[in-house]
């Protein structure tokens, strides 16, 4: 064996000395198995299908500290609205400021999946708002008086979804509870699905890059948590990819789906209504390591009603090749 021998898939070495005394102790066979054993499996998800209308509120800090926020909004504007453009959905998309002298009035008409332009009247919105807002941000009251049909009935719809994105380099600053806050938003739309989803500060102590700094939403955290909405920081580094993420969730679109075992990646093939995705970072698919997950890009992601699979080899026994930890 040329002083060479294997256990499995790995070859050794031993040192001339040891050589003898080590295979006098091997058995006759020349290589001894893991006794691994690997299975196959296919793991099925239906993409829902988000038959209600939706009412989709952004609550803006208007604050003097967000004037790189706005602009940085604006900027990506497209990822966000794009996204909804493309979706068979009906939906009001409307703005509101935290600024408590203005008592979550609509900083212009709602927008819907007929309106034409949807990205550049966005964006004029978010840029009309500016930035000389009180300090003292009431996120809570503008979103339960922008949500009420009864104070902006132009937009809000007792029975439509409702959809609040906070948009804010601070917590909220209401005396409401979380908890109540929750109930009386609830009231707004009666019998139908209420959320809260947060583009804040990351917990436990805020953040700061290049284009944001922000304390951390602790408030904003909590409604999300609660309400089963989506949490992101404002300090990300990608804001395309976190407002389309926002995007085709508050549309009631997934793009993450976890995986039910470790997959053996170079086994792996992933098809959405029988069509193979690719695996790319870019319009298709990529696996989170950290999340035992696939993560759907762009145009990849599955439509509402899709069928989506994932075909693979599950891993046991040793050290991933390839783990894709946060490909």
């Amino acid at each position: 064996m040329d002083g060479a021998w294997c256990h499995g898939a790995v070859w050794y070495r031993p040192p001339v000395r040891r050589l003898l005394p080590l295979l006098a102790s091997l058995p006759l066979v020349a290589c001894v198995d893991y006794g691994v054993t690997r299975s196959q499996r296919l793991d099925v998800w239906t993409q829902p299908d988000r038959d209600d209308s939706v009412d989709l509120l952004w609550v803006l800090d208007n604050s003097g500290s967000m004037a790189e926020e706005h602009e940085s909004l604006a900027e990506h504007a497209a990822a966000f609205t794009n996204t909804l453009a493309a979706a068979d959905l009906e939906f009001r998309l409307g703005l509101v400021n935290t600024d408590p002298a203005d008592a979550g009035d609509m900083l212009g008409p709602p927008l819907d999946q007929d309106t034409e332009e949807l990205t550049t009247f966005f964006i004029a919105q978010v840029q009309g708002t500016g930035i000389r807002g009180d300090r003292d941000e009431q996120g809570f009251e503008a979103a339960l008086t922008g949500g009420s049909p009864d104070v902006t009935p132009d937009f809000a719809r007792a029975s439509a979804n409702l959809e609040v994105i906070v948009y804010s380099d601070e917590d909220d600053h209401t005396d409401l509870d979380v908890g109540d806050f929750l109930d009386e938003l609830a009231l707004t739309h009666p019998g139908m699905q209420v959320r809260v989803n947060a583009i804040v500060g990351d917990e436990p102590s805020g953040c700061a890059n290049s284009v944001a700094a922000a304390d951390a939403g602790e408030r904003y955290h909590s409604a999300t948590e609660a309400s089963g909405g989506v949490r992101e920081s404002i300090c990300t580094n990608d804001m395309d990819a976190m407002l389309t993420r926002v995007a085709n969730r508050v549309i009631g679109l997934n793009s993450v789906f976890a995986l039910s075992d470790l997959p053996l990646l170079n086994t792996m093939t992933v098809q959405v209504d029988g069509v193979a995705i690719p695996r790319r970072d870019i319009d298709g698919w990529r696996y989170d390591g950290v999340t035992n997950s696939l993560i759907f890009s762009g145009w990849a992601i599955p439509r509402p009603g899709a069928t989506v699979q994932a075909s693979y080899f599950n891993w046991t026994g040793g050290p991933l090749p390839d783990t894709g930890v946060a490909q």
